[in-house]
């Protein structure tokens, strides 16, 4: 059995960022990840969103991961040739019944130490995006857009330099706990192997659920189980693409989840309109994107961008969120908790880790390094 100090169960953003970060305890750390490479789900299919903390309840982990997050990621980015740019933000009310809603997101956003934000009437959003329509707007200059793949590889590269190991095709199986010790069962190819580890992080995205039950945890009782919502993407043709420079969100509504379909532009010089948001029926990580919602999408963002029309648009990717159960409140935090109250200490369970995670990414590995315990 191979012995290491730390395993970290996942390669996307979050696994690869607290990797990076624990590099700095032990030199003894390994990151074993099913899929062939790095960020293949949840990480690699979003909005590459830099989001600056507008919606998300005060005190809470999404919250103050986000804000402290977004600080740590444009400097991290500028140190690291990570393709970035601070686009701004528009949240748009298009109707009078909507403006309520941006002095709560204004007021939400203040409690949470965001800086920067404005709100501005027609005429200012005309001068800042001619080709948007509302009548007020919350202005956010610090959101922006990243290259998500590139950071991810920055963060393996720096890893690895510093001697963390990272295996693809290693599907851990089974976690037992012996003694002050786990061991990790790891699937790879038609080979079983098996590794133990005094800590054991688990950054597994769409399966820390299952996961954290390896451990015999009971995820029901604790509310650790995991829905899945999938969002689609439909991107804008080239001509049009260039007609809009920053961010444009609608006024999020809380019947239909999310934070409503938005404009997004890309590094590339591109535009794409996503995501929807809708609650998938059992685990089928399904990345297809249905062209019959094209007219939907459409509709949705022509009150504020009245230009794109259904013929402009056409279909691009798909992701799937790891949202936690929660029918009674609506709104869950971030999982982030070393698990030795429950008798299983060293354990780190990071679960129901979506959006803001990519912001969020680097704060948060910065918080696990406070719970690790060598």
């Amino acid at each position: 059995m191979y012995k290491t100090d730390i395993v970290i169960i996942g390669a996307g953003v979050i696994g690869l960022a607290v990797a990076n970060e624990l590099s700095d305890l032990s030199k003894d750390i390994v990151v074993l990840e099913k899929n062939d490479s790095f960020g293949r789900e949840t990480s690699s299919r979003n909005s590459e969103v830099i989001h600056g903390g507008i919606y998300y309840m005060p005190g809470s982990l999404k919250a103050l991961m986000c804000v402290r997050g977004r600080e740590l990621l444009y400097e991290f980015c500028a140190n690291n040739k990570v393709p970035n740019k601070k686009t701004g933000k528009l949240i748009v009310a298009t109707e009078k019944e909507e403006v309520g809603s941006i002095a709560s997101l204004f007021s939400n956003a203040r409690q949470n130490g965001v800086k920067g934000l404005r709100i501005i009437g027609r005429e200012e959003i005309s001068v800042m995006e001619p080709e948007v329509r509302g009548i007020e707007a919350l202005y956010s200059p610090e959101t922006g857009i990243v290259d998500s793949h590139s950071l991810m590889q920055r963060l393996l590269d720096r890893a690895k330099a510093k001697g963390v190991s990272v295996v693809f095709e290693s599907e851990v199986t089974a976690i037992r706990k012996d003694k002050d010790i786990y061991n990790v069962t790891v699937k790879g190819g038609n080979e079983t192997t098996a590794l133990s580890a005094r800590v054991v992080v688990n950054c597994a995205g769409l399966d820390s659920d299952l996961v954290a039950a390896m451990t015999g945890l009971d995820i029901k009782e604790r509310k650790y189980e995991l829905q899945y919502c999938k969002g689609q993407y439909f991107r804008l043709n080239r001509k049009k693409a260039g007609r809009v420079k920053m961010l444009v969100y609608p006024v999020p509504n809380p019947v239909s989840g999310g934070l409503g379909i938005h404009a997004t532009p890309d590094l590339a010089g591109g535009l794409r309109l996503g995501p929807d948001h809708e609650k998938m029926k059992g685990r089928i990580k399904d990345y297809s994107v249905d062209e019959s919602r094209k007219k939907d999408f459409c509709a949705s963002v022509s009150k504020f961008l009245p230009f794109i029309e259904e013929r402009d648009v056409f279909t691009d990717t798909a992701g799937i969120r790891p949202e936690l159960r929660d029918d009674a409140n609506g709104y869950r935090d971030f999982i982030v908790k070393e698990e030795a109250p429950a008798g299983l200490p060293g354990f780190i369970n990071m679960v129901g880790i979506e959006s803001p995670g990519l912001t969020a990414s680097l704060a948060m590995a910065e918080h696990v390094r406070k719970l690790v315990r060598l």
